[in-house]
């Protein structure tokens, strides 16, 4: 995220203007830091893995009952 170190604030990449300046000061920004971000963690994969089991768990008697009320 490009920083402005005059405003003190990030700034989303859209609202940086070609030159590179703020769009409230107009003095230039310091550059974001665009390091790739890792791998999902193996824990977060589980843990997404554990909710569709559970919604599915709390879905299967609701549409149960759909089926046999109608």
């Amino acid at each position: 995220m490009p920083w402005c170190e005059t405003c003190e604030r990030f700034l989303s990449p859209p609202t940086v203007k070609q030159d590179g300046s703020c769009p409230n000061c107009g003095r230039p920004i310091a550059p974001g830091d665009d390091a790739e971000m890792g791998p999902v963690p193996w824990h977060l994969k589980l843990l997404g893995a554990a909710v569709v089991v559970y919604l599915g768990f709390r879905a299967w008697p609701a549409l149960l009952w759909i089926i046999h009320r109608f």
